[in-house]
């Protein structure tokens, strides 16, 4: 299954949303009518307020306080029938329905209950309804009870979203008064025999997603035995092989979901005979070649979609469909030309993917759209090269990606007004040509505008107020930037790789929810406001500028910072000591500055550092060993995955002295270790070939001495070495790895005098003196010795780029879904810091700078 391209996600969240939004009024639908009318007037049983305060007791977390209305007669309300969750019948005062769902998936963890399901509610004898969604209750065993098959008089029982595993109990088959039944998303739940469904012949709603059902061989055959069935849902059930052809047979089905499975082959011809779907969901499987013609028999199909599959072709017949609202195919084969005639009988369209495939979109400029059209994707298709003329007749558009197509146009006249209710705008990767509209301001429903890597002049305007992700990095922008850039909403900012000139306007100071500000590749100068910084702040790249100046002491407020690059500028003075009060800092990037003074011990706060570089500055220390051995003493009192975290340290060119400490070879995460151009002075640590990860190691032009350890032939991921212009004395460890990398580098032993041995001309017993070396930064080959650090500059702006895209993904994926992305961005941006390393030793392979010999 291929994974989804983050330019999507948004118009993925809108598909999700929709579905959310139809399964809700399926539940509406598919409720149990009961007469209990609103609980006024009704009085509980005693026996049923005793089981639900038995049911309380089960609970052992309430973090939301849902049960604080529960209470004893003595304590608190005596009817039961008043209580949060609780609805009685107003006849005769018996509990119908248990509704204690949890509907704040995006913080589970502070609303959910915790605890178990307990058996008192089989005194619930006369409830017909019970949710239990999405809270922490699997209780002690982990496993659906089995004592709820005998609630007899259910018609509605949602267990989704609960942590479940094991087996679904066959017991459930008994509630034979069943009409919605939801087990989804429970976990590692899985089941062999689905025949106890045959029981449930009034069920109208069925949803198993994420229910193993790989051992069942023909699901199908039991679904064509539920009479009343009407809406099925078996995303993710891990369903494998060729579409069953006894699926042709689910005739009466209005919903069905087969997303997220792994079904191939082709799509058959037999989909059109499920003439009843308003809804098919097909998507996230392996189905290819064409999506048959027969599609045209479903006449009331409404959503379609087959997204993310292998699928090459779109007949024209879909344009026969004239009450679908959501049409899905991104991320497919699809080839072809799309024209109006697609389009021709689709009057009730609303949203429409068509992204990631090579279509070519060839619509007339005087085709009018349908009048609900409201989201068009065509991302990654090819569009252009002018700008799609017959946009400006979708007057209710909200979303649009238009990104990567090809446009080599300018942006019309008629923009802001065509996309006046727009919140969703992307046009990035394109040749947009000409100024951002002056007048854009005025799109005052605008949330999220793409606009980076096109060719864009002028300045940027003043920007909409509602505004919340603006990314137009990598154009042609010059001027300053606009006085209003402080928008109170705006949480993403990046317009990095411009010609941007002047002052960052104190107005930034205005947005206090900003968690991303990438200003690099600019000519913006002065200092920073005094008022910069803010809680929320996660990601900060102001690299390659001319800021000056000292930092402002207000950016310590910001304790969530993640990412803070501020090199090549002309920031000065002191490393300010609250630095080691950012403690989530994993990339701290200082270098090419003017910064002086003492390496500020509190550094070794920082527990999630993983990136340092604070070379090419006027910093000291006379005591390097003892700032080093805290942070490793520090390191010894936590567990040792965070002694990982460290994966680069730079600290070149600056004027630290004293020895590097054998406890360094404790971190054995370490990548990258730069620290060239110093005063270092003692011996390489012995034990330095334990840092087995060990890709890049640059000690030269210090004054270490001593012999070069053997434990160095032990690193096998070495890439690059350079220990050059030192003291060191003795005989060259032997090694495969070692002699590779001199073959690749043979300046990496130049300037040390007393080394000799193999690869070295110099034989340790016959005291010859070293082949001369020329002028300090040549080699006899004619290489210069600091052709790294211009390989280091170009891993250093790639690296940058790819920690902001990966951070503007992870904000652009929080427009998409309501659950937190911290995890995978976390996975993701380790990945990141690695690939650096990675092209470090690359800068230094296409990074050379040759330079003729002296004749």
């Amino acid at each position: 299954m291929r994974r989804s391209d983050p330019r999507s996600m948004p118009l993925l969240a809108a598909a999700i949303a929709g579905s959310f939004l139809l399964i809700i009024t399926t539940n509406a639908l598919h409720q149990p009518k009961t007469n209990d009318g609103a609980n006024f007037g009704a009085t509980c049983i005693p026996h049923e307020r005793d089981a639900l305060l038995a049911f309380k007791q089960g609970i052992t977390g309430d973090p939301a306080g849902i049960l604080d209305s529960w209470q004893q007669p003595d304590g608190g309300e005596q009817n039961c029938c008043r209580w949060r969750g609780v609805r009685c019948s107003k006849r005769n005062g018996h509990v119908q329905k248990l509704g204690l769902g949890n509907s704040n998936y995006s913080i589970y963890s502070h609303t959910a209950l915790v605890g178990q399901i307990s058996r008192s509610l089989l005194a619930l004898e006369h409830m017909q309804h019970l949710d239990l969604s999405y809270n922490n209750l699997r209780g002690r065993t982990g496993h659906i009870p089995e004592f709820l098959g005998s609630l007899k008089n259910l018609v509605y029982l949602n267990l989704s979203g609960i942590n479940f595993n094991g087996s679904v109990p066959p017991q459930l088959g008994n509630m034979t008064r069943l009409q919605y039944l939801d087990l989804s998303y429970m976990g590692a739940t899985y089941s062999t025999d689905v025949l106890w469904l045959t029981h449930l012949s009034f069920l109208h709603y069925l949803n198993l997603d994420s229910v193993n059902l790989s051992t069942i061989v023909d699901w199908p055959h039991v679904v064509n035995m539920l009479p009343s069935l009407t809406a099925l849902h078996l995303s993710g059930c891990s369903l494998t092989g060729m579409l069953p052809d006894s699926v042709g047979q689910l005739s009466s089905l209005v919903i069905l979901d087969l997303s997220q499975n792994s079904y191939t082959g082709p799509l058959p011809e037999f989909i059109g005979s499920l003439t009843s779907l308003s809804r098919l969901n097909l998507s996230w499987n392996n189905f290819t070649g064409h999506l048959p013609a027969s599609i045209r028999y479903i006449t009331g199909l409404k959503i379609l979609d087959v997204s993310h599959n292998n699928l090459t072709r779109l007949p024209p017949e879909i344009g026969t469909l004239s009450n679908l609202t959501g049409l899905y195919a991104s991320h497919n084969l699809l080839d072809g030309v799309i024209t109006e005639k697609h389009f021709r009988s689709l009057n009730s369209l609303q949203n429409i993917d068509l992204s990631s495939n090579f279509l070519k979109i060839r619509i007339s400029s005087r085709w009018k759209p349908p009048t609900g059209l409201q989201i068009v994707d065509f991302a990654n298709c090819k569009v252009g090269p002018l700008f799609p003329a017959w946009l400006q007749w979708v007057v209710d558009i909200r979303y649009l990606d238009i990104s990567n197509v090809g446009i080599d146009d300018w942006i019309p006249d008629w923009f802001t007004i065509a996309f006046s209710n727009a919140t969703y705008l992307s046009m990035w990767g394109n040749q947009l040509k000409g100024r951002v509209p002056a007048n854009i301001e005025t799109m005052s429903s605008l949330k999220v505008l793409y606009l980076a890597n096109n060719t864009l002049t002028g300045q940027i305007p003043n920007l909409p107020q509602n505004l919340i992700y603006f990314d137009i990095c990598v154009n042609s922008l010059s001027g300053p930037l606009p006085a209003n850039i402080g928008l109170p909403k705006l949480e993403v900012l990046s317009v990095a790789s411009n010609h941007i000139t002047g002052h960052l306007p104190r107005s930034i100071c205005r947005s206090g929810r900003l968690r991303t500000l990438v200003l690099a590749n600019n000519h913006l100068e002065g200092g920073l406001p005094k008022c910069f910084g803010n809680k929320f702040m996660l990601f900060l790249d102001l690299s390659n500028n001319s800021f000056s100046g000292k930092l402002p002491p207000s950016l310590q407020n910001s304790e969530m910072l993640q990412v803070l690059q501020f090199s090549r500028n002309m920031f000065s003075g002191r490393l300010p000591e609250w630095i080691g009060k950012l403690k989530r800092l994993r990339f701290l990037g200082l270098s090419k500055n003017m910064f002086s003074g003492n390496i500020p011990i509190n550094l070794t706060n920082l527990q999630c550092l993983q990136y340092l570089d604070l070379s090419e500055n006027e910093l000291y220390e006379r005591n390097f060993s003892t700032i080093l051995k805290g942070q490793l003493l520090f390191y010894d009192s936590i567990p040792r995955i965070i002694r990982l975290n460290m994966t680069i340290i730079d600290l070149s060119s600056n004027d630290i002295t004293g020895e590097i400490p054998e406890e360094i070879a404790t971190l054995d995460g370490l990548l990258s270790l730069n620290l060239s151009r110093n005063h270092f002075s003692g011996n390489i640590p012995s034990k330095i070939g334990s840092m087995q990860l060990l890709e890049s190691v640059d000690l030269s032009s210090n004054k270490l001495s001593g012999e070069i350890p053997t434990s160095l032939s032990n690193l096998t991921f070495l890439g690059y070495l350079d220990l050059s212009y030192n003291n060191l004395t003795g005989a060259i460890p032997s090694g495969s790895q070692l002699d590779t990398l001199y073959t690749e580098c043979p300046y990496m032993y130049s300037g040390n005098n007393g080394l000799c041995g193999p690869p070295l001309n110099k034989n340790c017993s016959s005291g010859a003196e070293p082949t001369e070396q020329g002028h300090f930064t040549r080699t006899e080959e004619g290489y210069w010795s600091g052709f790294f650090y211009i390989g280091l500059e170009y891993g250093f702006v790639a690296s940058i780029f790819l920690v902001s895209c990966a951070l503007l993904f992870r904000e652009r994926w929080r427009v998409a879904y309501f659950q937190s992305f911290d995890k995978l961005f976390d996975k993701a941006y380790v990945l990141v810091v690695v690939i650096w390393a990675r092209v470090i030793r690359k800068g230094t392979e296409n990074g050379v700078l040759r330079i003729a010999p002296d004749s």
